[in-house]
């Protein structure tokens, strides 16, 4: 018993520590890619998109009702900000859109019956992009391919810290770990 016990303690760290490295690596590759290849023309684009707080909102929350996934606008708006695409005011709007635009995606899903998992795209766009990265000659489709892998690597990464945290809330009772006072608190 106490084998089976500590391979599943190896097994949901080696998960989170892959998993993290993961996301990480492809939140850099994306970060990176974006910022090489969308350059001025993204940043305006970007900036026309997200001009007020209104127009900002109305993006993330229409972005994120056509692909149906707040974590990929999410993460892409974060992406954009550490690109220095977007600034802090900007990226907070698009993030507050995206929040109200999951509503709107259930409302979607549940009138229309359509659904994507943004998950399942994740290793064809690890592979797509890394042909891209190492195969194409010109600058910009070849940065387009590096954040297009991390897009992918940032989503699988996402699925592996979900799959190791899976069955640990069946074995894993937080009440538990209730004391009085403030004790408790803390």
């Amino acid at each position: 018993m106490p084998e089976a016990e500590a391979v599943s303690t190896y097994a949901l760290i080696a998960g989170f520590l892959g998993g993290l490295g993961l996301f990480l690596l492809g939140m850099t590759l994306l970060t990176d890619g974006l910022k090489t290849a969308g350059g001025k023309a993204l940043q305006h684009i970007l900036g026309v998109w997200t001009r007020t707080r209104p127009r900002a909102l109305a993006s993330g929350m229409g972005v994120t009702a056509l692909v149906q996934s707040s974590s990929a606008v999410t993460v892409a708006t974060i992406g954009f900000a550490n690109a220095g695409l977007l600034t802090l005011g900007q990226s907070v709007w698009v993030i507050f859109g995206s929040n109200v635009g999951t509503t709107m995606t259930g409302w979607l899903v549940a009138l229309i019956g359509f659904n994507i998992r943004i998950e399942a795209f994740a290793l064809p766009a690890i592979g797509i992009g890394a042909l891209l990265y190492l195969f194409m000659k010109a600058a910009r489709p070849r940065y387009l391919g590096l954040a297009l892998a991390g897009f992918g690597l940032l989503f699988f990464g996402i699925d592996v810290l979900r799959e190791t945290f899976e069955g640990l809330s069946a074995t894993f009772d937080l009440s538990a770990l209730a004391r009085p006072g403030f004790a408790g608190l803390l």
